[in-house]
């Protein structure tokens, strides 16, 4: 695991080249604290700052092919290495022993940018072609490895995170209005998007290719591909013993062989069954995390607590009360380069930082709500009808009594749940499910943009990964006017925007802050393209879901953790924000601030922030959601420029210009 950068300048020289990407490498060795290592030729330049996982003893190196026409960098790990290396060997190549990425630039000399397709792992590549003059990136299916990138001029970079490529000197900070728009609306960045206008991502399971300043994409594999292709179908009563035998072996393949692992327990099903069935691979005890909140309705570490004994694991438990909390969002959430509206950060990154003083590596649960059906708003899709039928007047009593009668304790309950049910009426399929899992309305994170932004963004931006989806689906005859969506579409939903842009960004960023590698055994390719196929009644039965996955963990997890409602990893941020943590929130969200930041308008966040902590609503998530994105405004758009690599400081006509 590793950060990585590179810039292709054709007006710099050598050593001004090699200069931005040492600084740019420097500003990654959180990702990477092993070592670093730089290349410069041609027109581009490459570093790596490494984490040290397969073949640690090896210093860092970029990656070459055996005649020096390829070089590379890469973050993330090839779990078919082994198959891959014979294959290459056979045909004549010298692939040198050390890490599993070596491998990568004669793999490309193989099969040119379709290698990502013989890959199961997680990574982001950049490999150069000196022959052609041709960079090549690359990122795994699901996203678990991040790369963002920017051209301006005959310039192009690329770096594992925002920060690094922010912080070069042609490079504007101004935000994304569009962008920006839709994280009101997702509480994340999904797809291409970046919160600064000039920056991109390069979404999952695409390449892009450079060459003589032209730029190219494409998409090397979709998850409904395999849906589309099969005409089989695993017969729902099959599905438990099937499930459990493609996640064991998906475990199996991400335990690392040569660094102690362990693994982040958060009291529910996916996790519990990762430790399980890593304790069953490896029959012998590792080590296991787990966070207790101290509040009443959040926490879930005595559950976590028996899943570590039963497999006679050495359990650790991290406490977080508000004061910890506290301390998460001003030591690290707030200067993130790119803001998440998802307030369990704060608790993933101390807990992160917690297991770096045991282990390199965990593994994690990541991706199996998506794939196995695990959460509520399926279940609520089957009965939006209902909603539907109910008289506004009714609706309006319901929803106002549930906002009245509403725990402050816990934030899935009852109450919480009928006001979410009652308050989407007559919105469309996916909206509707955006309203459940999201911050804001399309209409009101319009309104919370600053008017300069509301204006550049246009009304269609909020909606558009929504609506690109639906158009892609409808094509293939998995949406249909008129008729219900099904399971696996908003599945499918959730897997192109919340995987990725929430889930995935949220763990890599914070394990990674800390030098520690994670692996999600479920985002397996064959794993993931096993449960999309599962019939409907594999995954919801009753009120339940993930119905496959809980029946192979019968003999496995204790039965009131199959049994109980779905919880999820989450601080209790709504009632820090009206008790302890309230000063901060009204200090960060004060009108001065947002009018001086530029990005929000203040007036429109004012009234969250008031219905928020006079109690009116629940707006905890979008109150989160808005403090990331003032805190980032602050800092990345307000604040001072980042300091230029001392080679180019000084004289501001001494940096390099480049040609527009």
């Amino acid at each position: 695991m590793c950060g990585i950068a590179g810039l292709i300048a054709p007006d710099l020289s050598p050593h001004e080249r090699l200069d931005l990407v040492r600084a740019m490498v420097q500003r990654l060795r959180h990702r990477g604290p092993s070592g670093e290592a730089l290349w410069s030729g041609d027109v581009c330049a490459l570093g790596i700052a490494r984490l040290a996982i397969v073949a640690p003893n090896q210093p860092a190196r970029v990656l070459e092919s055996e005649t020096g026409d390829v070089i590379g960098v890469a973050n993330g790990e090839i779990y078919n290495h082994d198959p891959l290396l014979a294959q290459l060997r056979s045909r004549g190549h010298e692939v040198p022993a050390g890490p599993d990425t070596a491998l990568l630039p004669h793999l490309y000399e193989e099969r040119g940018d379709l290698y990502p397709e013989a890959l199961d792992g997680m990574f982001a590549v950049a490999l150069w072609d000196r022959s052609t003059r041709t960079l090549t990136l690359a990122r795994d299916r699901a996203g678990e490895k991040p790369l963002f990138y920017v051209q301006k001029g005959s310039a192009f970079a690329f770096a594992s995170e925002p920060g690094p490529l922010a912080a070069l000197p042609w490079v504007s900070r101004d935000p994304s209005a569009a962008a920006i728009s839709r994280y009101l609306v997702h509480g994340y960045f999904a797809g291409a998007d970046s919160a600064f206008a000039d920056l991109r991502q390069l979404p999952p399971a695409h390449t892009l290719t450079w060459r003589d300043g032209e730029i190219r994409t494409r998409r090397w594999w979709r998850p409904w591909d395999a849906l589309l292709a099969s005409s089989a179908r695993i017969d729902a009563a099959a599905a438990p013993e099937a499930s459990l035998l493609a996640l064991s072996q998906a475990v199996a393949s991400r335990v690392p062989g040569e660094v102690p692992f362990g693994v982040f327990l958060s009291g529910g099903v996916d996790s519990g069954l990762v430790a399980t069935l890593a304790a069953r691979h490896l029959k012998h005890s590792f080590p296991t995390f787990s966070m207790r909140i101290d509040h009443r309705g959040y926490d879930e570490s005595a559950y976590a607590r028996r899943v570590a004994e039963s497999i006679g694991a050495e359990h650790h438990e991290l406490v977080m009360t508000a004061r910890e909390g506290e301390e998460a969002l001003l030591t690290w959430a707030a200067g993130m380069d790119q803001p998440l509206g998802d307030p369990s950060v704060l608790p993933t990154w101390a807990l992160a930082r917690f297991a770096s003083a045991h282990v390199p590596v965990v593994l994690t649960g990541e991706g199996g709500d998506e794939l196995f059906g695990g959460y509520p708003t399926y279940l609520g899709h089957r009965h939006a009808a209902i909603a539907d039928g109910v008289p506004a007047p009714v609706a309006d009593i319901v929803i106002a009594l549930a906002r009245r009668f509403r725990p402050k304790h816990h934030h899935v309950t009852i109450a919480h749940l009928l006001e979410r049910f009652l308050g989407v009426r007559g919105l469309s399929p996916f909206e509707r499910h955006l309203a459940w899992f999201g911050t804001a309305r399309a209409g009101e994170a319009m309104e919370l943009l600053s008017p300069q932004l509301r204006a550049a963004a246009g009304a269609e931006a909020p909606l558009a990964h929504a609506r690109h989806l639906e158009r892609v689906l409808g094509d293939m005859q998995m949406l249909r006017a008129g008729r219900a969506a099904s399971l696996t579409a908003y599945q499918l939903l959730d897997f192109e925007t919340y995987l990725s842009g929430d889930l995935l960004t949220k763990v890599d960023r914070c394990t990674m802050a800390h030098g520690v590698e994670s692996r999600a055994p479920f985002l397996r390719q064959s794993l993931i393209e096993f449960a999309l196929a599962l019939p409907d009644d594999a995954k919801l039965r009753g009120t339940s879901g993930k119905w496959a996955l809980k029946e192979a963990a019968r003999t496995l997890l204790p039965a009131d953790l199959l049994a109980r409602r779905k919880q999820g990893f989450s601080p209790p941020f709504s009632a820090w924000a009206r008790g302890p943590m309230r000063a901060i929130v009204l200090d960060e969200l004060s009108p001065a601030r947002i009018e001086r930041a530029g990005v929000l308008d203040s007036r429109a966040v004012t009234r969250v922030v008031r219905d928020h902590l006079d109690g009116r609503e629940d707006r905890g998530r979008t109150l989160w959601a808005l403090l990331s994105l003032q805190c980032w405004a602050e800092r990345w758009v307000a604040g001072a420029p980042a300091p230029l690599p001392s080679a180019l400081a000084g004289d501001p006509a001494a940096a390099p210009a480049l040609r527009g």
